[in-house]
């Protein structure tokens, strides 16, 4: 069996949750099945695709320049486009919502994964999802086309079929898992450890509530000497700055670019690790988190608690005393601490991308199946 990927997610990431999953799921099938996955060459700066040794060229990678992303989309579907119609293959995964393919694929099946329905969910109140007008029509009619869907979560699958009215057995949940391996580590104990923080991890868009955050936990990093390290997400924006120097806390919050291997440090040396989201579609970092022995403090909302079950501090993101109340039990209680790392072992243990792997190709499996009955 061969599985046609296409350029989508490699297109618009160079890092992030989305095109981590793809590669993984690609790696996966290549290294541990008799299947295939075939990915055709691509330009592409994803970090993931050059990690797992698939076929890329750089497109300027160090020059940015403005709509640099919009024109390698271009590029790569319009090389991609030839190989849909002409190359042999059983399935054809998309990897974003774009259906551009569809009367290309000579009537073969094809899967779609909803990663989340952030825009259906939150687009009224973010104008920043709101700036995006076309991407709920695209997944609409892809959901309505595709084969089945793969939803990461229950949640994502909830909203799916309440959304889009989609029939819930159309829908298969596969869970995804983390990608950091790191080596044993003792927990830092903050009452000898110079420089203690707590760490926030991945994009800030407005949905993401790091602002609402640093609101509710300020006095906490002046009070007990801590730090808020951002990991990745880009350098701070001029409302980001503005925000943090008008708290008067430009030296305890800091931003730092990341690869795997200081994100694995970073995870293991924090007080915790901090997700205050209003919605995800899954949450790899609580993953990564309970993968590096890190205590996690996470949003009550959407999937969070499906991924992190009883092994998480839970608060209201909409509560800014839930958020101050959490930091300040871990800071004061190391067995709490203690008792959410083991816990986070526990539950890591319920995923893998080894399980995502087996069970994405079971589906395919029983897509072809069902074709041939």
């Amino acid at each position: 069996m061969t599985i046609f990927f296409d350029h989508q997610t490699f297109s618009l990431q160079n890092y992030g949750g989305i095109s981590r999953y793809y590669a993984e799921l690609m790696s996966g099938i290549n290294r541990c099945s008799e299947h295939t996955a075939y990915l055709p060459t691509l330009y592409s700066n994803n970090v993931y695709l050059k990690d797992k040794e698939f076929s890329v060229k750089p497109f300027f990678p160090n020059q940015p320049f403005e709509k640099r992303e919009a024109l390698v989309y271009r590029l790569n579907k319009y090389q991609t486009l030839p190989l849909i119609y002409t190359k042999k293959y059983d399935i054809f995964h998309a990897t974003y919502y774009d259906p551009y393919f569809v009367n290309y694929i000579h009537g073969r099946p094809f899967v779609i994964t909803f990663l989340d329905m952030i825009h259906e969910k939150l687009s009224t109140k973010y104008q920043e999802l709101a700036l995006d007008k076309i991407i709920t029509a695209r997944k609409q009619s892809i959901a309505q086309k595709a084969d089945r869907i793969i939803a990461i979560s229950q949640s994502t699958k909830r909203d799916i079929v309440d959304l889009f009215n989609i029939k819930p057995e159309k829908i298969e949940v596969i869970y995804l898992g983390s990608s950091l391996s790191p080596k044993p580590n003792k927990y830092p104990d903050i009452t000898t450890t110079e420089n203690p923080y707590l760490l926030y991890v991945g994009h800030r868009h407005h949905y993401k509530n790091f602002l609402g955050l640093l609101a509710a936990i300020h006095p906490l990093l002046k009070r007990y000497k801590l730090k808020l390290v951002c990991a990745g997400g880009g350098h701070f924006t001029k409302e980001e700055y503005e925000f943090i120097r008008s708290l008067g806390v430009e030296a305890a919050v800091e931003q730092k670019p990341i690869n795997d291997d200081v994100l694995t440090k970073l995870y293991q040396q924090a007080v915790a690790f901090i997700f205050p989201s209003y919605y995800e579609g899954f949450g790899i970092p609580v993953l990564e988190a309970f993968a590096c022995d890190c205590p996690c403090i996470i949003s009550n909302r959407s999937s969070l608690p499906e991924v992190a079950g009883e092994a998480a501090l839970y608060i209201d993101p909409a509560q800014p005393d839930s958020m101050v109340d959490a930091v300040t039990k871990l800071i004061v209680d190391s067995t709490l601490r203690e008792t959410l790392i083991l816990r986070g072992r526990e539950q890591l243990a319920k995923f893998s991308w080894q399980k995502t792997v087996k069970e994405t190709v079971s589906l395919y499996e029983s897509i072809l199946s069902d074709r041939n009955a």
